[in-house]
């Protein structure tokens, strides 16, 4: 394979590539903006329940890491990243059209609702990994950096663009009662942009279909991975972060809603306020990120999110209010994915990180879906008591930062080296005799001439 691009037909299909990778983020991020942002609005406007708003988030989300487990050696059976990557997007695209055509032509149940957006995150955590095994192939190592960071501050701010447009739109269509269709007329506009994601992997090259060190492992062989690697320790914090993150945040929008009193659109744009905020920081962490390291991170990330979780209980209703302090939550969570980034990076050798970033997502998934059950089994006992929710978040956010010590690492016992003696040492000790003795008769010719 070759990634020196020295060629001008080599450095013009690279620049196609990038072309059409932007492209598809572009479109990626459309797609989140105008369908993934509104679920927990749309679950809220359909079922009338904070509980399943805030589980929509946590539960398809689990069930889609479980299913995906079988995407490292379904991979390898298809043998292309992109045909895999084509599949599993055009999957996620039906998906929302689905929504958008149930939410049209009739009321979608809670249960069907939760099994599609299963089925969309099954195909999402799916495509992952083939993918990042793909741009590896087509973007050179000594432009990573630069274009990717690029690529992501077009796609956040287009993301920010479709969100600003989405609260707009359901704000006048829910003052004018027709706050579902408008709904379906987002998830459509989301499935269409993801199946042109679709068109752009088909027109992006495929230098490298596999590598020829991909391997399949375990759950035991990926847990021995991490095993006793000292920058693998932050992996365990994380669970708790998640933990913690998922007690609260998912619920969020209800209480905006609820207790703000905020329209949909009122609460999108909160969100939309998150997501300009991650755009305007990640540089300016990513610069500093080297000093800083991933543990200053994660605790510039905790300690944030808990003083945010006790800022939504002050009696303050403007919605100015509200959007600074979830610009406040999107730079801690931009702290937050830029630590775990590092630690993925780090910790996980890059052969086998498909493997072991995919198991390792059941259980992190798993951690914030019982954060989000704790959650909501509160809201249940205790309906509107928000108070007490976002108080308990806060303890966990800080209490979690206690799994994030450095790993004790055990050292050998070591044994008591001798000192080596140097040449000069041994005859030191040959005259040592002959000193002493000359010493011995000088006291004595010195005793007899005082006599």
């Amino acid at each position: 394979m070759k990634l020196g691009y020295n060629s001008c037909q080599e450095k013009n299909r690279l620049h196609q590539d990038m072309r059409w990778i932007t492209r598809e983020g572009g479109s990626f991020c459309i797609m989140a903006g105008a369908a993934l942002e509104s679920l927990p609005a749309f679950v809220l406007a359909t079922s009338k329940s904070a509980l399943a708003s805030g589980q929509i988030g946590t539960v398809p989300m689990f069930i889609g890491a479980v299913v995906q487990n079988l995407a490292p050696a379904a991979l390898r059976w298809v043998g292309s990243v992109r045909l895999w990557s084509m599949a599993l997007a055009t999957l996620q695209g039906l998906v929302l059209l689905a929504l958008a055509f149930g939410s049209t032509f009739g009321q979608l149940p809670l249960w069907s609702i939760f099994a599609l957006v299963s089925l969309y995150w099954a195909a999402a955590w799916s495509v992952g990994p083939a993918w990042n095994t793909w741009m590896d192939s087509i973007v050179p190592a000594r432009l990573r950096a630069t274009y990717f960071s690029r690529r992501t501050a077009v796609c956040n701010l287009l993301q920010w663009g479709t969100l600003m447009v989405a609260s707009w739109i359901l704000s006048r269509g829910q003052s004018q009662g027709v706050t579902i269709p408008i709904f379906a007329g987002l998830f459509a506009i989301a499935g269409c942009a993801r199946l042109f994601g679709v068109y752009c992997y088909a027109r992006q090259s495929e230098p490298l279909p596999l590598p020829p060190n991909y391997r399949v492992l375990g759950f035991r062989q990926s847990l021995e991975k991490i095993r006793g690697n000292a920058k693998a320790r932050p992996l365990f914090y994380l669970l708790g972060a998640q933990f913690a993150l998922k007690l609260g945040e998912p619920f969020v929008l209800a209480f905006l809603v609820q207790v703000k009193h905020l329209s949909y659109g009122g609460a999108i744009l909160c969100m939309a306020a998150g997501t300009i905020s991650k755009v305007l920081v990640l540089p300016r962490l990513g610069r500093r990120a080297g000093q800083l390291g991933s543990a200053s991170l994660y605790r510039m990330a905790a300690w944030g999110l808990a003083a945010i979780s006790l800022l939504w209980l002050l009696p303050v209703q403007h919605l100015g209010f509200c959007m600074l302090v979830q610009s406040g939550t999107g730079a801690c969570l931009a702290a937050l994915e830029l630590a775990t980034m590092l630690v993925n990076l780090e910790a996980v050798p890059a052969a086998d990180r498909a493997s072991v970033l995919s198991r390792f997502a059941i259980f992190n998934n798993l951690a914030g879906l019982l954060g989000a059950a704790l959650g909501g089994l509160l809201l249940t006992l205790s309906p509107g008591n928000y108070a007490a929710l976002f108080g308990l978040a806060s303890l966990a956010r800080v209490s979690a930062l206690k799994l994030l010590r450095p790993a004790q690492v055990p050292q050998a016992r070591q044994l008591p080296v001798q000192k080596r003696r140097q040449p000069e040492e041994f005859g030191q000790r040959l005259l040592k005799p002959y000193r002493a003795k000359r010493r011995s008769l000088r006291l004595e010719v010195k005793a007899r001439s005082l006599r």
